[in-house]
Parts: structure tokens; sequence; C-alpha cells
């Protein structure tokens, strides 16, 4: 007799109840029931993490459909759930144990949502991993994710947000547990954005793309390259740009559970000044050009390395220097002459090839090294140079022209090194300077041997005094109509005990760029005033003698209470005691000049303006002087009356001069035909070799006694 299953247990005291079904039916039903109708998200994937079954709401969760989804392994897409979970099931493979899951997820549409869950490990009959479940729930609205955003403990989070610095806390797979808000604001999110995601958001590429592999490497050897040792490394903001940071990473273990602290400070002040100041530290700050020693490192270097020869080209060095770029600066104010030098610097550059090195030396003095193809190729740059810096430059609203020296000299073959280079130039644009300045030189052989000279000359200039080498003459100046010698002007003569006679227009020069013209004038003026006090004795003092004053001398500020102190014991000398000094001096700095000028003839010493004609030539300057003689330069003298130009410039300065009131000198007088050119324009006193050379005292004296001169 065959048993049918029972339909239903009937009960004899109350209703019937259905009957269980067999129990693997029981789980297969239930199973499918919770697959297909539970409210929660749900994926069962096989041992090798591939998708065996998937219901809808997953499926949406990582952008796919169900169908698409059978037989796709986790692990290879791409999506920040996805990478969650194959997470998750290496935490759940290795434990043999549930693993939680929390992932916020962007979708296509825009919309943000907190997932939430976990997988479970599904094991066979015989307790083997077969693979493994996983349950989700879509915890998106508001409530739920404050209460995701934050599970932190209150009073760790008022420490973490009271940090200046940032502050980020992940778990053993880079998820970050807690952040800051410094830490928030540095990269450009919102707390929620962060919580739940992979360090590596906040990493540009390749760091963001090596750490999950880093930290592998660490929980597996347990050596680290950054843990304990702060290092500075870049972060990425939100917005996608890339910022330097300093980062500083620890741990901590509980048990099993290592949870990574990463301190995080933006340091883009702190690189931009440090940048700014190793800047600073090779380039000048208002040019922007090479600093001295930046420019002799790279040029040393780019001479050292580049071959030089035939079909090789050569390199030219050029030095700088602004004559007189003081009167700029005095005259309209600094700020026109900064903006003068960047205006040079900028002209510098467009005429001078690529590649050219450019340095500023001092003040107004720069250097350049190009690469040129010869030494024409040099001068032709040079001079190019030369006029494009000495045109009009329109300097912070006013136009300005510079006048300027440059020297030059090119590589060869007995140049090997930059400081040759630099010699040889600096040579140049001494010589340059010395000629008037203004011009472009070149280095030749001969200018070493100047050098030379101009050295050994400074080192006994020196001494010259003290040993007894200097001595004055004295040249005659007499009226132009009767002949009479009214005046002297005293004249420096140097004798060296071994080099013999040196003339004044070779050590004057010396002395005045050695500054030992200062001493050597204030010996002239003494020696000068003790003659005139012997010839005021005998009876022999002309009625002026003229002294030359340098420029230094003239400026600095002291020198008529110099000459009372030289006179104090002579009074009556004061009247009969000139001083001369050129037009170039006089006008320099032009309110220093009156000041000084005014003091001399509240003493009674006259002065002179030198040299006429040779400097500035205008008379709108000197009528700003108070002077009371001119003296033509001999220049203009020396072709009259046959030059109809100079006899044209020299009839108007008498002219002009008289009308100023000013008596007028003329030098260089030779030849009978220009005593009496002179003394038909109205030249009032002449000078020159026709009424004798410099003399020595005792001389002069029995020339005066005697009166003795060159009829007319």
């Amino acid at each position: 007799m065959s048993k049918e299953p029972a339909a239903q247990h009937e009960d004899p005291g109350g209703p019937r109840v259905p009957a269980l079904p067999r129990a693997p039916d029981f789980l297969a039903s239930l199973a499918s029931s919770f697959l297909d109708h539970a409210a929660f998200a749900l994926v069962y994937l096989d041992g090798e993490r591939r998708c065996l079954h998937s219901d809808e709401r997953f499926a949406a969760a990582v952008g796919r459909t169900p169908d698409t989804l059978l037989g796709q392994n986790l692990a290879d897409l791409d999506h920040a759930f996805t990478r969650a979970i194959v997470r998750a099931l290496d935490s759940a493979a290795e434990t043999g144990t549930a693993a939680p899951v929390d992932c916020v997820v962007d979708h296509a549409n825009g919309r943000r949502a907190v997932l939430t869950g976990c997988v479970v490990p599904h094991r066979d009959g015989e307790g083997a991993v077969g693979g493994f479940l996983g349950v989700f729930q879509d915890v998106t609205d508001p409530e739920r994710i404050a209460e995701f955003v934050t599970r932190r403990d209150p009073f760790v989070a008022t420490l973490l947000d009271a940090a200046v610095d940032g502050v980020v806390v992940a778990d053993r797979r880079g998820i970050i547990q807690t952040i800051n808000q410094a830490c928030c604001t540095m990269f450009g999110y919102d707390e929620a954005e962060l919580i739940g995601r992979n360090l590596s958001v906040l990493m540009p590429t390749p760091f963001a793309r090596d750490h999950d592999k880093y930290i592998h490497t660490y929980l597996e050897t347990d050596r680290a390259k950054i843990i304990g040792i702060g290092r500075d490394s870049l972060g990425k903001r939100k917005d996608g740009s890339v910022f330097p940071i300093h980062l500083s990473v620890g741990q901590a273990k509980l048990g099993r559970e290592v949870t990574f602290v990463g301190i995080l400070r933006d340091i883009s002040d702190r690189l931009a000044a440090e940048q700014r100041a190793s800047y600073l530290a090779r380039h000048d700050p208002l040019t922007g050009v090479l600093t001295r020693t930046a420019f002799l490192e790279e040029c040393e270097a780019v001479l050292t390395q580049t071959p030089s020869g035939e079909g090789q080209g050569h390199f030219a060095l050029y030095t700088l220097d602004v004559d007189q770029f003081s009167d700029i600066n005095e005259a309209f104010g600094f700020h026109v002459g900064d903006a003068a030098l960047k205006a040079m610097v900028s002209r510098v550059t467009e005429v001078l090839p690529q590649q050219t090195y450019v340095c500023r030396i001092a003040a107004d003095e720069f250097a350049a090294l190009s690469r040129v193809d010869s030494a024409e190729h040099a001068q032709n740059l040079a001079d190019v140079l030369h006029d494009r810096l000495t045109a009009s430059i329109y300097a912070d609203r006013h136009w300005v022209r510079l006048r300027l020296s440059i020297g030059a000299a090119v590589q060869d073959g007995d140049i090997n090194t930059l400081e040759e280079l630099n010699a040889k130039a600096k040579l140049a644009l001494q010589a340059a300077q010395h000629d008037g300045g203004n011009a472009v030189c070149f280095y030749t052989p001969e200018m070493a041997a100047a050098a030379t000279r101009r050295m050994l000359l400074t080192m006994h200039l020196a001494h010259a005094i003290e040993r007894n080498e200097l001595h004055m003459v004295y040249q005659p100046i007499v009226e132009g109509k009767s002949g009479r010698v009214v005046s002297a002007e005293a004249l420096l003569r140097w004798t060296h005990h071994t080099l013999g006679p040196v003339s004044p227009g070779e050590f004057i020069p010396v002395a005045e760029e050695s500054g030992l013209i200062v001493p050597i004038t204030d010996w002239v003026l003494s020696t000068v005033v003790r003659q005139m006090a012997l010839w005021d004795k005998d009876g022999v003092l002309p009625e002026r003698v003229f002294i030359n004053i340098s420029g230094q001398q003239f400026l600095r500020g002291n020198l008529t209470h110099r000459l009372e102190e030289l006179l104090s014991q002579s009074p009556s000398l004061h009247a009969r005691l000139g001083l001369e000094i050129t037009e170039q001096a006089a006008v320099r700095d032009l309110k220093a000049a009156v000041r000084t000028l005014t003091e001399l003839a509240s003493i009674g010493v006259q002065v002179a303006i030198d040299d006429f004609g040779s400097g500035y030539s205008s008379l709108s300057y000197v009528q700003q002087l108070p002077v009371s003689k001119l003296k033509i330069d001999r220049a203009f003298v020396i072709d009259v009356p046959e030059n109809v130009k100079n006899n044209a410039l020299v009839r108007a300065a008498v002219g002009m001069a008289h009308g100023l009131g000013l008596v007028t000198v003329a030098e260089g007088v030779e030849t009978p035909e220009q005593h009496d050119f002179l003394v038909s324009v109205g030249c009032d006193l002449l000078q020159g070799y026709l009424f004798g050379r410099p003399m020595p005292p005792e001389a002069f004296a029995e020339l005066v006694r005697k009166q003795v001169v060159v009829p007319a």
C-alpha cells in the first residue's frame, strides 16, 4: 500500500494547518522570493567573483542591466561600487565572515546615492566557500545620509575640525572613514562626497594608480615608504587642479584592524616663496637679468661645454656702462632711472642674438655674452646696440637719452676662460671712457700695456707728495691790447725719480679715477698760496693767480673753508687768488656749484670757467653761475683766423660773454695772427706760448719784474 503525501494535517481539536514542504523545496522557494522580491540590491557571485545573479536594483547601481552582468567578473568593471565590493570580497574570503560595504555612488543623471550593506560567504555542505551573496541598501534619504556621514565621536570631530592642517582617516583598504573640515576645504569637497571613497580620489596620476598596490604591499611586507616620514607630494582638488602638499602618515593597529591617519598641509605659498627666493638669488629684482654670480656660473659652463674654432663661431662679451647715470636720477628721480634701465635691458635682448646671457654688474653697469659668427659680426652687433641704447627712451612719462660706453672682447685662441674674456672687455670699456665715453671700443693688445701703465702710475702717484716729486709752474696771462702780464695760471707737474717727467694729460686722469686728485689738489692749493705770499713780499705778485680745481674737490663742500684756513695768515691774498673749474664740473650739480661759487665770491676769490666750448657749450648754464671770467678753449683758437666757422664761434662767445658782464680769456695763442684776430673781436685776456711757456716761480717773478712780453 503506497503512501501519499499528506496535503494537510488535521487537528481534531482545531483548524487545519497546512503541512510544511520538504526542506530543500522550502529553502529554494525562500531564496527565490528573497532574490526576486526583497527591498534590497542583491547580487550573487561565484568563488571567482563572476556574477551568477543580479537584481534590477544592483544592476542599476552599477549602470548595467541584469542580463549584461551575468558572467561578468566584478573586478573587471570600472565602477566605485564594484571596486568597494571587490575589496570586501577579499576581506570576506580571508576571514570567512561577512564583510561590510559602504560606498557613495554618483549616477549618470547626477543623482548621488549612499549604499551600505555586506557580502556574505556562501558555504557548501562540506564548509567550503563556493560563492558570495551581496546585500545592499540605498540609504540616500537625508536622515540616513546624515547618520552615515556623522558616524564619528563628537569630541574627536571637534578636535579634527579645529586643526589647521587637513586630517584624513582611512581603513586598511584605503577607504576614507573620517575627514576634517580643513581637508575638505583644501580639496574642494563636501564631507559627504569623500566619506566611503578611496583615498586615491585626492591623488593625481600616477599616485592614484599605484595607491592600492602600495597599501597591499605594505600590509603584506610591513615595509613603508612614507609612514612615519613626512614628505612633499601632490594633491588633486575636486576641479582637477594639482597642488603641492606636505604629507605625514601614521598608523594605528587594533588587533588585526589597521587604520591610517594622514596629515596634509597645502605648501603652495611656501614653495612659491622658496621659488621667489631662489629666483632673486640669481636674478636682479629690477631688470630680471642674471646677477653677477649667476652670470659667471652660466657663462663658464657654456664656454666650457661649447667648442670654439673654425666653423663653430665665437663668443663676444660686451660690458655696458651708462655714463653720468646719476644725472638722470637727480634730474627726474629714481623711478625714472629705474624705468630707463628696464627699457635699456629690453633693447639689449631685442638686439643681441637669442641665448644671450645678460647680467647686471652694478647700478648702471651690465654685461652680455653672445654667440657671434666673427669679429665683424660682433662689431656690427655692438654698433647697432649702441645706436639703440642711445636713442630716446620713454621712461615713466619722461623722455631721456642715455650716454653709453661699450667695451667688448671676442673669444680667440688666447682666451680660454670667462675671466680672461671679461678682463679684456673691461679694458676696452676703460679705453672708451678715457676717450670721453659714449662710444664702442673693442679690445686690442695695446690696451693691456696702457692698463699696466695706469696701474703703475697710480701706485707711484700715491707717494709723489711725500717723495717731493710734484712741483708747480706758472704760465703768464696778458692783457690783449697792452700785452702786460696781469695774471698767471698755476700748473702742476710731476717728475718721477725713475719714470722721468709724466705728462699732466696722463697722470691727471689717473689721479681723478683713483681719488688721489683730492689730496693732490690740497697740496697744490697750499703750495700756490705760499708762493703768492713770497711774491707779494717781493712785490712781483700779479693781479690774480688761477689754480685749476678738480670737479671732485669743487663739489665736496669744504673748499671755501679750506681756502680760508690757507689764507688766514695773508688776508690780502683773498683778492689775488682765482680758481678755474671746467664747464662739465660746474654743471654736474648746478645747485651745489652755485652754492660753492657764492661762498667763494663772498671771501673775494674769483672763479673762471675753463675750456668753455668743450662740454655743454651753453651760456644758459653759465649765466646761472656767479663767475667772472670765461676761458675760450684752445680748440677754437688754434684755427683762427683761417677757419671761418671758428672765427664766428669765437666772436659770438666773446659778444655773449661781454653781454653777461664776463671777462674773456683766450687759451692757446701761439701766433701774431691769432693775437691780432682775438684783439679785434674784443677778447680781453690772452694766454699761450706767444707770451710764455709754463715756467718756474723764479722765472715768472723775473718776467713780472721786467714786464718783458712779445710785442703785439
